[in-house]
């Protein structure tokens, strides 16, 4: 019987959906353009087609660690100049683009977004770019870099939480959203040298004791990576409690 019900629930969602948007056009996240005017492709990632082609994307060779960029040399760079003397604990780093002009913004939005509509539209351009190397990586579960109580009370939004669970969804895993907390409320990363985000951050993330992760294959989500300090310690307390591998996915990464 629901089977039978199913396609007539359909219709009436895509009834439904045109109706609002008819009443309530959908504007696109970046400009607030009607995304009416352009074609599905843009209205279902709510960014129009002239503002994704302002994204600088990533199409430069990069290390497959950090994601920091490098000469090209035909094959695959594990570990580069950038993070070598780093010893960043997750396994590859899959980013988006570069933290400059549009997808700055976009990514400054996911901070006060409370609709969460620029965060779900990055992680939808994210899922297109790495469907298929997410896919051969074989996800088992999916979390975000941890965010203490105060400071998602000040900013009334988690906006790698909101990513976290929409790749989750796209990946068909579950997302343990909050599986690893932060101890303190830690000083802000921003202004600090490199070796000083390392320490700032060290011993401070724990995994809640009732998750069990079972050689589980992680994906860690931020906004932005920098020197990949965060991500790093939230992958060495999720190889400690038992993972056996950690991807880091986010939207963007700093100019190295």
């Amino acid at each position: 019987m629901s089977r039978a019900l199913a396609p007539s629930r359909r219709w009436w969602s895509e009834a439904y959906r045109a109706g609002l948007d008819l009443l309530f056009p959908r504007r696109c996240v970046a400009c607030n353009d009607d995304l009416l005017a352009h074609d599905a492709d843009a209205a279902s990632i709510s960014i129009c087609s002239p503002c994704q082609r302002k994204l600088e994307l990533i199409d430069w060779p990069v290390c497959s660690r950090c994601a920091a960029p490098v000469p090209a040399t035909g094959g695959v760079t594990l570990d580069c100049n950038h993070c070598r003397g780093d010893k960043l604990r997750f396994q590859r780093t899959l980013a988006l683009g570069s933290y400059e002009g549009l997808l700055r913004q976009l990514v400054m939005r996911t901070k006060t977004d409370r609709n969460g509509v620029a965060a779900n539209s990055l992680m939808e351009l994210a899922w297109r770019r790495f469907e298929s190397q997410l896919a051969e990586l074989d996800i088992d579960i999916v979390t975000a870099v941890p965010m203490h109580r105060w400071k998602r009370w000040q900013r009334g939004v988690n906006g790698p939480l909101i990513m976290a669970r929409r790749i989750a969804e796209r990946l068909h895993v579950p997302c343990w959203g909050e599986m690893v907390r932060l101890v303190r409320n830690v000083p802000p990363q921003v202004g600090l040298s490199r070796p000083a985000r390392f320490r700032n951050l060290a011993g401070e993330m724990v995994v809640g004791p009732s998750y069990h992760l079972g050689a589980a294959r992680v994906l860690i989500v931020d906004d932005i990576l920098t020197t990949g300090a965060t991500c790093s310690e939230a992958a060495r307390v999720l190889l400690r409690a038992g993972a056996a591998e950690v991807t880091v996915l986010v939207p963007a990464r700093t100019p190295a």
